[in-house]
């Protein structure tokens, strides 16, 4: 290379290259919480400009952020300790380079404390039994989590293992035992019958409470302030708080004086008592505050940038940076140095223990059979979200290939929990021996409903008119399928007997996939071609012309005409939603054949009441805390959201919420559900059936009459 090439690269180094390097911005990954948690469209452009050397990534929640900059797609974000401890769990390595405290001077968010009556004589742990035990309670873990509200009990208390006891009626009855009484009021499991029965079967637990038969969140003494208020009234002898709540309670801080601090004293982890107004009180455990973690080989460049934030900042890309880090109005407090996970929890009393109590052995779990490696890997990220959370039994994930094979292993006892179609709910129940644990229920126009489908300008008036037609099916033994033989047989326009060899008879050629190739069915499989199974295939052997009619659910529709999740088999759809007609059955039935929920759990259906009350309260309380109305400022982990950015993975986007009933009472009307379509699907009588059954009955009616 000559001289003048020479120079030539490296002035094209010098103003492309090197500029490109230099001027690289450090990657914030940003979580939408709420309404006005929605940050990122208001503050993320202030972030464009040419000075800033921080831009945004938007992640779907606080565990994809961790996987960014697990995957160096992200440098930085802000994470609560219980979003530490899954990093640390799962070997993740970040670093701590800055607290984000609402008050500079306290070196945790709070700290909890045991505080006693002196009338009640409480010098150690030993002495609790047979004494009144007042509890913050339950219902409130936005900041306090069920494993800082167990803690004391979990250090005192002698853990049971019964194991003809749910795990979280081990833990009553260990409490139930050891205390005289106590108020706990709150939602002791999310299963509200579940929660009304433990209550009434321990009911000391709630006989301190204002209002014991209710032992609700509504009374007096739940919440943080209510137990000190359990303690201070006379009600109880020792009071589960926070140390701030109970500094202003007694007076020790401004904020009003309910009771004289010299008549208490708090009850220490080393079985010793101290003054309540002691200057270096015993805690039992710590909640760090929320910190900002970076990727290693970036921590102290970001950490340099986020410690020169402050509010008074007149940069709008600096002041921009701060709103998207704080919750609240925080302080920025630099370590120094940086620190690991575990050092930084070395310092945090209590908080790993409080992380890492044994269970029972052998521990109890839940096996959740998943259908792809995205699923086995959300699965697993829900599961040590759950674990960080206190959530038991422990969860697992079982890989299989397909929805049917999960089905199989749950029958052979090799998983125990599939969430499966609503096409293949049938043959779960009638094949695999399957029942359903839990439902998604959705908005009705993300329900599966059931709906025939002909092009716009076809004269079909109703299904009398579409003899002969040639139809399109979903799938074989599908909701669309049970759904039309149920139809055609309450319209009179079929019989009950050899509904296949019927439908062949009734419709024209066909298609419908799956269905079993024998002579008598040809009419039903003939027009089949690749790509036109499953409800956007259906769609596509109408909208090509091959079939009249279309068996699909209504809100595919509007998927195939989008285009989303279209089958490389065939073209994307240029109609519109217009270019579609809804069938309705008849002038005297609603315009739809079914509805069915997005999903279902199903379990083996020879699972034990104990085991379904286990498992189903595990997915309640995880839906509260990772669904759609989780708690917290911005999402931990979405349960019901994209993940990697991918639709409908393991659970559906569009769930609201999981019910162990298909339908909300007095809120949710739609008419014909499919599981009660199932439930009442017509006997067949043959004429020597029915012959049978008369003469049956005639005998029956004489031997009534001669027994009087």
């Amino acid at each position: 290379m000559n001289k003048t090439c020479r120079c030539f690269v490296a002035l094209f180094v010098l103003f492309f290259w090197l500029p490109a390097i230099c001027c690289e911005k450090y990657k914030l990954c940003v979580v939408d919480g709420k309404e006005g948690y929605k940050k990122s469209t208001r503050y993320c452009p202030q972030l464009d400009a040419a000075e800033s050397t921080v831009e945004c990534v938007v992640a779907l929640d606080r565990m994809d952020c961790l996987r960014r900059i697990n995957k160096h797609q992200a440098d930085f974000a802000v994470f609560t300790p219980e979003d530490l401890v899954a990093a640390s769990n799962l070997e993740l390595e970040v670093l701590i380079t800055n607290e984000l405290r609402y008050e500079r001077e306290k070196e945790f968010e709070y700290e909890v404390v045991a505080v006693v009556g002196n009338h009640a004589n409480i010098r150690s742990r030993h002495d609790l039994r047979n004494k009144r035990f007042c509890h913050p309670g339950y219902g409130y873990e936005t900041d306090w989590t069920r494993i800082l509200s167990n803690y004391f009990e979990a250090s005192t208390v002698p853990p049971q293992c019964d194991p003809q006891l749910t795990i979280t009626e081990n833990r009553v009855r260990a409490s139930s035992e050891i205390f005289l009484s106590a108020c706990k009021a709150g939602p002791w499991v999310r299963n509200a019958v579940l929660d009304r029965e433990l209550k009434q079967k321990y009911p000391n637990l709630c006989r301190l409470c204002d209002n014991p038969a209710r032992c609700s969140k509504q009374d007096k003494y739940w919440g943080r302030r209510g137990s000190l208020l359990c303690l201070t009234d006379g009600a109880g002898d020792i009071s589960w708080a926070r140390l701030d709540d109970v500094r202003q309670h007694f007076g020790l801080t401004s904020g009003g004086k309910e009771d004289s601090p010299e008549f208490y004293s708090l009850l220490c982890p080393d079985d010793s008592v101290m003054p309540l107004n002691s200057t270096d009180p015993c805690v039992w455990v710590v909640k760090p505050w929320s910190v900002i973690a970076t990727r290693r080989t970036k921590a102290q460049e970001i950490q340099a940038i986020i410690s020169s934030l402050n509010h008074s900042d007149v940069s709008p890309w600096k002041s921009s940076l701060l709103y998207l880090l704080e919750t609240a109005y925080v302080t920025v407090q630099t370590l120094d140095p940086v620190e690991s996970i575990e050092s930084y929890f070395h310092k945090a009393k209590g908080f790993l223990s409080a992380n890492s109590f044994s269970g029972c052995h052998p521990p109890r779990t839940i096996r959740i059979c998943t259908t792809s490696n995205l699923e086995n890997a959300k699965c697993a990220w829900l599961r040590e979200s759950a674990a960080v959370y206190g959530v038991e039994p422990d969860l697992d994930c079982i890989k299989a290939d397909n929805v049917t094979h999960c089905m199989l292993a749950l029958n052979v006892n090799a998983a125990d929990v599939a969430v499966v179609p609503p096409d293949l709910v049938h043959s779960g129940l009638r094949d695999f021996k399957l029942k359903t644990l839990f439902y998604e229920t959705a908005k009705d126009e993300d329900k599966y409903v059931s709906v025939a489908v002909t092009r716009k300008g076809t004269k079909f008036d109703g299904f009398k008119d579409l003899r002969g037609a040639k139809a399109c099916f979903a799938t074989y033994d599908g909701v669309a399928w049970h759904s039309t033989i149920r139809t055609l047989q309450k319209l009179g326009l079929i019989g009950n007997c050899s509904v296949n060899e019927a439908l062949a008879k009734y419709f024209g050629p066909s298609c419908v996939p799956g269905i079993p190739k024998n002579e008598s069915l040809e009419n039903l499989w003939k027009t089949c071609q690749d790509g036109f199974d499953g409800d956007l295939g259906a769609l596509h052997c109408l909208s090509s012309g091959i079939g009249d009619v279309a068996f699909v659910s209504r809100n595919s529709i509007k998927a195939f005409v989008s285009g989303s999740g279209q089958s490389p088999d065939y073209p994307s759809s240029n109609e519109s939603t217009d270019d579609f007609v809804v069938v309705c059955p008849s002038n005297h039935y609603p315009c739809h054949m079914s509805w069915a929920p997005l999903g279902q759990a199903m379990v083996r259906s020879n699972s034990t009441e104990l085991w379904m009350k286990d498992t189903l309260d595990v997915f309640l309380l995880l839906d509260s805390l990772f669904g759609k109305n989780y708690r917290d400022l911005t999402p931990s982990f979405e349960m019901f959201g994209k993940y990697e950015w991918h639709s409908n993975v393991l659970f559906h986007d569009a769930t609201l919420r999981l019910r162990e009933v298909p339908t909300a009472k007095n809120t949710d009307q739609m008419a014909l559900p499919y599981e009660e379509l199932l439930r009442q699907a017509p006997v067949c009588r043959s004429g020597s059936e029915r012959g049978v059954a008369l003469l049956g009955a005639v005998m029956l009616c004489a031997t009534l009459v001669f027994s009087f």
